[in-house]
């Protein structure tokens, strides 16, 4: 599985709605991973939670492809090592870029 450092997934992507943009939280429902979205008030509390502070929609397709790429995240760093081991198996392939990614997911 290697070094996880990271929350583990899965992760969820949540669309937005009119009260929040799209954000990524973690499989349970325990937290938030990332809030892909800038608020109007970011020290205020949200519409959400009674607040004035509304999103910006003005990147709204960022954000939501955004969102949705980082909540795929575990799936596609697991994919890379299984990925790995069958490129490495065969050994005829170059495996730095693999490896930069992996590493690169794993804070190394």
């Amino acid at each position: 599985m290697g070094n996880v450092k990271h929350t583990p997934g899965p992760w969820e992507y949540v669309p937005s709605n009119e009260h929040h943009g799209p954000y990524v939280a973690n499989g349970w429902g325990a937290g938030d991973i990332c809030d892909c979205y800038t608020m109007t008030l970011p020290n205020q509390p949200s519409t959400a939670s009674g607040g004035p502070s509304r999103p910006i929609h003005f990147q709204h397709g960022e954000a939501e492809a955004n969102a949705r790429l980082i909540a795929s995240a575990p799936d596609l760093l697991e994919a890379l090592r299984m990925a790995k081991v069958w490129l490495d198996f065969d050994g005829r392939f170059d495996m730095q870029g693999i490896n930069a990614a992996i590493a690169k997911a794993e804070g190394n």
